[in-house]
């Protein structure tokens, strides 16, 4: 009976041992390997300075910020820079300002796996803007991510509850 019993654990440990062995050699989840955050770097500098240059409603120097054939998500709604741009104008022209509170958090993804040819760099931000129209206030949340491209704002989505924007426009 000794004998079955250091048998079974002999069989057992051998088990045990092979099935981690397997874990350790198989390929690692995606997800664990692809990328890295950085909190402070010259992508997350670039996306404060566009915001600083939306909150002044300078659209030359926002476009600067901005590749030629930047694509915006904008609550999934696909623009252009000249459409972007334009939403700009309707603001400026409106009498409305712009000043955001806060840009924060702000980080930087780095994103690379094997079977892509180069690396993606994201910019994650929440953006706390503040729009006035006379002696009315609209606050809004906004979520952006951008995707950096060759030192310039590839293509953005953002999310923000557009009702408070509209009855200022109103």
């Amino acid at each position: 009976m000794k004998k079955l019993v250091l048998l079974l654990l002999c069989v057992s440990s051998i088990a045990t041992a092979q099935s981690t062995l397997k874990l350790k050699s198989a390929t690692p989840i995606e997800g664990e390997d692809a990328g890295y955050s950085l909190e402070n770097s010259p992508n997350t500098n670039w996306i404060l300075k566009s915001v600083k240059a939306l909150e002044s409603l300078d659209t030359t120097a926002y476009k600067s910020f901005y590749a030629p054939e930047v694509k915006f998500h904008d609550n999934q709604e696909t623009k252009n820079l000249t459409q972007n741009i334009g939403f700009l104008m309707a603001l400026k022209s409106n009498g409305i300002s712009v000043k955001f509170e806060r840009v924060a958090p702000i980080w930087e993804y780095v994103h690379k796996t094997k079977n892509m040819s180069s690396t993606d760099h994201y910019v994650i931000s929440y953006q706390n803007a503040v729009l006035t129209k006379g002696d009315k206030t609209v606050k809004v949340v906004i979520n952006a991510v951008d995707l950096m491209k060759e030192g310039k704002i590839k293509e953005e989505w953002l999310v923000y509850d557009t009702a408070g924007i509209l009855s200022l426009l109103n």
